[in-house]
């Protein structure tokens, strides 16, 4: 068992522990250069976004806004009574019109042209449209405020790679082995005598004698081997991080 063992740590080499440390490392280094682009690309997307004209990025960006966003907006900047005439159940009157244009006016942009009446499928679509247009122009507001302020990054300070292997062997040997033996002798002797219907000077005797040995042997024996081998690879990576914040450059 000892040959088993020495065996199997000769082949140390076939676990591949040094490939395993490499791609751990090289694994670690690659999530942080990736993570670093995609900072660095959302800033520029950001840039970008920013940087076209605002009835570009309305028009670009009102088809994303939600419904639920638009129905949120309405019901902020309106009361509940001129809310429920949205929905097209009751005519809209000159107060509310009013109000819905104003909610979605935007400056430097045409004016929303709600007018009162019936709410129509166009009318409504009208509604929903402006209201739209007047959440991707706060959008646009926000995101330019952002780029002003400048990029907020993620930035490892430092960090721990380790890797730990573990390689234990084990053999052992029994064995046991029980005998015995059984000796068993015996005698016998047999004689008889008989005698004629008449009184005689001649008896009949016979006499037999019988001599046995019987020899038993007996081994029970058992034998067990076993063997285990246990390979334990352990890799730890710990980074500490920190926000840097990198102004936007003005000059």
């Amino acid at each position: 068992m000892s040959a088993t063992a020495i065996s199997n740590a000769t082949r140390l080499n076939e676990i591949g522990f040094p490939e395993f440390t490499a791609k751990l490392i090289t694994d670690t280094f690659d999530a942080l250069i990736a993570a670093n682009i995609r900072q660095t690309e959302a800033y520029t997307a950001l840039v970008k976004a920013t940087a076209q004209d605002l009835t570009v990025y309305i028009n670009e960006t009102k088809d994303d806004i939600s419904g639920d966003m638009i129905l949120q907006f309405l019901a902020n900047n309106l009361t509940p009574d001129q809310f429920a005439k949205v929905d097209g159940k009751k005519p809209l009157d000159a107060a509310t019109a009013k109000a819905i244009n104003d909610a979605c006016e935007i400056e430097d942009q045409p004016k929303p042209t709600i007018a009162e009446g019936a709410v129509s499928t166009t009318v409504f679509n009208s509604i929903l449209d402006a209201a739209a247009k007047r959440i991707a122009a706060d959008k646009y507001t926000m995101l330019r405020e952002m780029v002003k302020m400048g990029i907020l990054r993620l930035i490892v300070e430092n960090g721990i790679i380790e890797t730990k292997l573990t390689f234990t062997t084990y053999g052992s040997n029994y064995y046991n082995s029980n005998s015995s033996k059984y000796n068993s002798s015996s005698f016998s002797a047999n004689a008889s005598a008989k005698t004629g219907g008449f009184l005689s000077l001649w008896c009949k005797a016979s006499a037999s004698t019988a001599y046995n040995t019987m020899s038993v042997s007996t081994a029970n024996s058992s034998s067990s081997t076993s063997s285990s081998t246990s390979v334990q690879i352990y890799g730890l990576v710990r980074i500490n991080f920190k926000t840097d914040y990198q102004p936007l450059n003005t000059t």
